[in-house]
């Protein structure tokens, strides 16, 4: 279901659940170009929903155009950094340690809030933004909790819930599966591209502020490979990151019914998603501190066009003419009251 306004996204989904049908909303997140530290609020929510979709969680998606065609993790490489824990499993501590540094994740000494982790002795804590816990009796938790699991060598002692405040366990779990801690993954590959990008724009600048932010850059990069420490500027290189270039709508296959609330209001949000979206590129260019190859951050208006014209897409409009141009299967009228 596609809205024009993120209110309208969230008032729909409230309504949906209430008639108990499983509804999620996908937002769209602010790109961060410049090597800062931001919030990763959004991120993990769109992770919830993404590792949702592939689980088979949710009967409806709820979404903004510019949402559902900004670029985000592929399918395939969401798949392979889920993380599923059973009691049975065993687990080599430094292993697992690189399992969570590839997620996304931060070692801490001490964790406190989602997206970190800690590795003391025989003792993993983690700290997932989103994850399914069960317990003996089946009971399932879904939500951001505090993981710990205790080893005894390599096998699983005890694995619970804990409060990050106390670091006292409040439930103990036989499973858990949660999503990694960020949607830009970069591997070994990706490194390399980065730094090569990173290195060819600074030999190319005559700018010294871009200088500047790009040796900034470059040690970030280095840090990363070294300990797996966060790269706080990934977005601005995301198809570095993730050269398939995959959106939300990739996520969804097979025929699908789309229903799109306010046709020309979300042609109209998608317009100035697009312009705002090419301020952007221009300020970045200008500031000189990245090559125009690599200024790409969502699919074109055009594939969503596409996506609604393959698959069966209904428009929930007050008036016709806002669908004109479309071939048009059937036309049906319903009179309400507010």
């Amino acid at each position: 279901m596609v809205c024009a306004e993120e209110k309208d996204c969230v008032r729909t989904c409230a309504t949906l659940e209430r008639y108990g049908i499983r509804a999620a909303f996908y937002m769209a997140r602010d790109l961060t170009f410049y090597n800062i530290t931001a919030s990763h609020e959004y991120e993990h929510e769109r992770l919830r929903v993404l590792s949702g979709l592939l689980k088979g969680d949710y009967d409806v998606v709820v979404t903004t155009p510019d949402a559902a065609l900004g670029y985000t993790v592929p399918k395939q490489r969401l798949t392979d950094t889920l993380i599923c824990i059973d009691t049975s499993d065993h687990i080599a501590p430094k292993d697992f340690s690189r399992r969570l540094i590839a997620a996304g994740y931060v070692r801490v000494d001490l964790v406190d809030s989602p997206g970190q982790f800690a590795l003391r002795g025989g003792i993993v804590d983690v700290f997932p933004p989103y994850g399914a816990f069960e317990d003996a009796d089946q009971d399932q938790k879904n939500g951001a909790y505090a993981l710990r699991i205790e080893l005894f060598d390599d096998e699983i002692d005890r694995m619970g819930l804990f409060d990050p405040e106390t670091q006292r366990m409040t439930q103990e779990v036989v499973n858990a599966s949660f999503t990694p801690a960020r949607e830009l993954l970069p591997d070994a590959e990706a490194l390399e591209r980065l730094k090569k990008a990173v290195s060819s724009q600074f030999r190319a600048c005559r700018d010294e502020r871009a200088s500047e932010e790009l040796i900034k850059e470059k040690a970030a990069l280095e840090r990363a490979t070294l300990n797996g420490s966060e790269i706080c500027f990934l977005d601005k290189y995301i198809t570095l990151v993730y050269p398939e270039r995959t959106c939300l709508l990739d996520y969804f296959d097979g025929k699908r019914l789309i229903i799109m609330r306010s046709t020309n209001a979300v042609f109209d949000r998608l317009k100035a998603a697009e312009w705002h979206l090419n301020q952007t590129v221009v300020e970045l260019l200008e500031s000189g501190t990245i090559a125009s190859k690599y200024t790409d951050y969502a699919k074109q208006s055009s594939a969503f066009d596409l996506f609604c014209d393959a698959n069966v897409t209904l428009h929930v409009d007050s008036i016709a003419y806002s669908v004109t141009d479309k071939r048009l299967a059937g036309l049906f009228g319903f009179r309400t009251r507010h």
